[in-house]
């Protein structure tokens, strides 16, 4: 017995050695490869960029900007200007940067080592909305010293200004490459937005050009280019109509929903009565679609933005119109061409929401009374907000408004003066996660309170 046994010892060591040199080889699982093609990639980093645009964000700021009102759970402490550095802000941090951010920067490499173009541009296209998303929420943040995982631990913030400066460049960057020729593999049905239409993409391209350039307005003086005209000259480039928006449409699967639809359905939020006035009292023809009314209390459930199916908004036709609106008053506030954008931003966000069950001359009718501009710059440049905090409904650019113009009015919750909120007034920012003040030595000091501005809100 004890003969068999080492000699089966032996068949098992020599087998050892015989296979050794190709244990390398053998040993790779196929379900876990090492490089990740494009098209598998892109699919999911739209997803989870809409996802986040219709998330916790996007929620936390329209309550600052009195689209809904706070009454239960994480909701109703941020209804108090009070936001838990380990809950949501938490949760959208991470969710950027091992979401969407990771896979696209994968997904630009894979492609710039194929010399794929169109995946690039697409690639840096979204990354640039992912900054503009996240540098509108926190300001400083990692970026050109992050998404390199245990490589880098302790990434640097970058300051608000690099962000933009980046953001341009990507942009600038996705536009060169969508302009090239390019005979490989190109994107199709993995590109749920538009399908792979390249000149789509160059014009969404155009766009957040423009919205970026248009967020630095309080900053034109310490800048050397005016960021109205650059707003401007993007626009001209960008969107034609609505049918161009970049939109996420869920409902293609039954598997997933709206995440906004979440919070409505659980009666986390409700819409602001600020904001229900304000439309009641226009008469604006979008209420009937923004919320309902439920045994005469005004509610979010499945609405135009909230039912499991409903659409994400990454940027529209009708925002680019008013950049357009408010770029040309800018540069020169008797240019009559400011009021024809300002009328068909307003135009093309009811005939987008309302569809044909808004007969054309309400529609005529609200734009004729609405949409016109008189007396001085402040009075015209209010007149352009207030439409654009309507029609953006659901957005974090109404946020990024009120804060860079100061419209619409709005009047701070009375109970929002906090040690973290110091004076009560509506919140500049959203607190950093918990994990980044505690475990990044690069951590920006002192610890911003919910009322230290940005670079671009200085």
């Amino acid at each position: 017995m004890r003969k068999y046994k080492i000699i089966a010892t032996l068949c098992i060591a020599i087998s050892i050695l015989v296979t050794s040199c190709e244990i390398s080889e053998v040993n790779v699982n196929p379900n876990s490869p090492t490089v990740v093609p494009e098209n598998v990639i892109l699919p999911f980093a739209e997803e989870s960029i809409a996802r986040l645009m219709c998330g916790s964000g996007q929620v936390m700021a329209g309550i600052f900007v009195q689209y809904y009102e706070g009454i239960d759970n994480h909701p109703r402490q941020v209804q108090q200007y009070v936001v838990n550095e380990a809950l949501y802000v938490e949760w959208d941090w991470n969710d950027y940067y091992d979401g969407p951010m990771i896979s696209l920067k994968k997904m630009i490499e894979v492609a710039k080592a194929n010399g794929n173009h169109y995946y690039t541009g697409i690639g840096n296209t979204l990354m640039a909305l992912c900054l503009g998303n996240i540098t509108s929420l926190w300001g400083d943040v990692p970026y050109s010293d992050a998404l390199d995982g245990a490589n880098n631990k302790y990434p640097k913030f970058d300051s608000q200004k690099q962000i933009y400066e980046t953001i341009q460049a990507l942009l600038d960057s996705a536009i060169v490459n969508f302009n090239k020729t390019y005979n490989g593999r190109k994107p199709k049905n993995d590109d749920i937005l538009f399908g792979g239409d390249i000149a789509r993409w160059k014009k969404v391209a155009w766009a957040l050009k423009a919205r970026y350039y248009i967020h630095l307005t309080k900053r034109s003086a310490q800048l050397s280019f005016d960021p109205a005209q650059k707003a401007l000259e993007a626009c001209q480039n960008a969107l034609t109509s609505s049918s161009e928006d970049l939109q996420y449409p869920y409902g293609y699967s039954a598997s997933e929903y709206n995440r906004f639809y979440s919070f409505a359905r659980l009666g986390y939020i409700i819409p602001n009565s600020s904001f229900t006035s304000l439309l009641s009292a226009l008469n604006d023809p979008r209420r009937d679609f923004y919320y309902k009314k439920k045994f005469g209390v005004a509610t979010l459930e499945n609405s135009y933005f909230t039912s499991p199916n409903s659409p994400v908004f990454l940027i529209t036709y009708h925002e680019l119109k008013f950049i357009e609106a408010e770029a040309r008053l800018r540069m020169d506030e008797n240019d009559p061409q400011a009021q024809v954008a300002l009328q068909e931003a307003v135009r093309s966000s009811l005939i987008k929401i309302c569809g044909d069950a808004v007969p054309q001359s309400t529609i005529d009718s609200y734009v004729a009374a609405n949409a016109v501009l008189s007396g001085d710059f402040e009075n015209k440049l209010k007149s352009i907000i207030r439409q654009k905090y309507i029609a953006m409904f659901a957005s974090i650019e109404s946020w990024t408004d009120y804060r860079r113009t100061g419209y619409p009015l709005l009047t701070p919750n009375p109970n929002g003066d906090n040690p973290q909120n110091p004076g009560g007034a509506i919140p500049r920012r959203l607190a950093y996660p918990q994990t980044e003040r505690l475990y990044n030595k690069n951590f920006p000091t002192p610890l911003p309170t919910l009322q230290t501005r940005f670079w671009w809100d200085e």
